[in-house]
């Protein structure tokens, strides 16, 4: 792994370099910054590195990541390979034995196959002081040990997934600078050096968690959207002051989101306060929430800069973004109308959800669903940094912009569509600072 502080310069030379508007074959980086971008690969100063002609692209922004619920699954005892009742209770021995302090407080286990017949007393024979709950491999049912029925005030030990999620207490400060910790790397291995993330927690303590404790451990800059469960919540948010408190450069407050099971009055009534307090609003794809941003921009006759978040793009769908000039989140699918949004020139990021979609793969999906190779990175780039507001300072590599890079093995401009998905990430850079190293430079 090699190491470098954002404040020393560096200098990558001998690469083939994708500026937004031409190609170069050296870049130099200082205080976190692009200062250079030429075609001399001589006299150089600081930290060189020599690409030996591999490629440099800006690095990858995912617009809709779960950070906490992905990083928490990766956690989970995976029972997928677990066949009999003996198997089981040698994996949740072995999983307990090296977690003696879970998230939450729960052990949770998932993935066990639906003809595996297991009981209360069963987990209770393994784990009997701390809450269980182990999930079926169809994401219906969970079985939980008498410390977890005792802690949901359950008198039986099955119960719905929907139902056991709701109840589930939630990460405390502690479990979420252990998954930071412990998982941003993973994000920087596949080219990512910024997630958009959605928060339902009090914005107080967020900020609490990456100002005084998470900061120097991020290896990537998140955005966080909240989504609110009342007025009166979201109006105490807009009265702190923390919405407009950007001092950390790898934690920024976002948007908010409009929460879909809000009855429609109360979701009217964000909607309003949201966009004339300056929000960013990140709506789903209906017509009462796209009719809403409707009327404001109508009543205000303010530009905007909101998004609609979708798994699919419609003809009607186009045209009301068109109509309101919304930018989009292209959610996972095989989305055969991102074409027809992108010949619209409606501004498409692509985003995960709560399982991480591995960026290079999804390039090479919308490609073969009819975009260029240079859309299809836009979406992950520029189109990123657009819809977050930050296209002066990120998604191209211009002098002055923000030192967020990736090198890649090959070129994805010449190779096969198909090929694109096999690329492997050499570097990635963020701020300045050498975050992922595959070693083999």
């Amino acid at each position: 792994m090699q190491t470098h502080n954002s404040g020393e310069k560096l200098s990558l030379i001998n690469g083939r370099i994708h500026t937004q508007s031409s190609t170069a074959s050296s870049i130099t980086i200082e205080h976190g910054r692009i200062t250079a971008i030429d075609n001399d690969n001589s006299g150089h100063s600081g930290k060189i590195i020599d690409l030996h002609g591999r490629t440099v692209l800006p690095a990858f922004c995912d617009t809709s990541l779960d950070f906490f619920s992905w990083s928490e699954n990766l956690e989970r005892l995976n029972l997928k390979t677990i066949t009999s009742i003996k198997a089981l209770h040698n994996a949740l021995s072995t999983y307990i034995q090296a977690n003696p302090n879970p998230l939450r407080g729960w052990y949770i286990a998932q993935g066990l196959n639906e003809n595996l017949h297991i009981t209360r007393d069963d987990l209770d024979s393994i784990i009997p002081s701390k809450p269980c709950a182990v999930i079926d491999n169809n994401n219906n049912h969970v079985i939980l040990n008498t410390p977890a029925m005792n802690e949901f005030n359950m008198p039986q030990d099955n119960t719905e997934l929907e139902g056991f999620i709701q109840h589930l207490p939630p990460l405390n400060k502690d479990d979420m600078i252990y998954l930071i910790e412990n998982y941003s790397q993973k994000l920087n291995a596949l080219g990512i050096s910024e997630i958009w993330t959605d928060f339902y927690f009090n914005a107080h303590d967020l900020w609490e968690i990456f100002s005084q404790y998470a900061y120097n451990s991020l290896t990537f800059r998140m955005r966080t959207n909240f989504c609110f469960s009342s007025m009166n919540e979201m109006n105490y948010f807009l009265a702190s002051g923390l919405r407009t408190n950007d001092g950390l450069p790898f934690c920024k407050m976002g948007g908010i989101i409009v929460n879909d099971s809000l009855k429609q009055e109360e979701q009217k009534n964000i909607i309003t306060n949201a966009y004339s307090s300056g929000c960013q609003l990140i709506i789903s794809n209906n017509q009462f929430t796209l009719n809403a941003i409707e009327r404001e921009i109508k009543r205000t006759r303010k530009s905007s800069r909101h998004l609609v978040r979708t798994e699919n793009f419609s003809k009607k769908l186009i045209d009301n973004m068109k109509l309101l000039n919304l930018g989009g989140i292209i959610l996972p699918n095989n989305n055969n109308e991102l074409h027809n949004a992108f010949q619209n020139g409606i501004v498409i990021s692509a985003g995960s959800g709560s399982q991480l979609i591995q960026p290079l793969r999804n390039i090479a999906l919308m490609m073969n669903n009819g975009l260029s190779a240079a859309e299809a990175l836009s979406v992950y780039s520029w189109s990123a940094a657009w819809n977050g507001g930050n296209e002066i300072r990120r998604g191209n590599l211009e002098i002055g912009n923000d030192a967020d890079i990736i090198v890649l093995e090959q070129d994805p401009f010449l190779v096969k569509p198909e090929e694109i998905a096999g690329i492997d990430i050499t570097m990635t850079i963020c701020a300045g600072q050498i975050v992922y190293d595959s070693g083999t430079i």
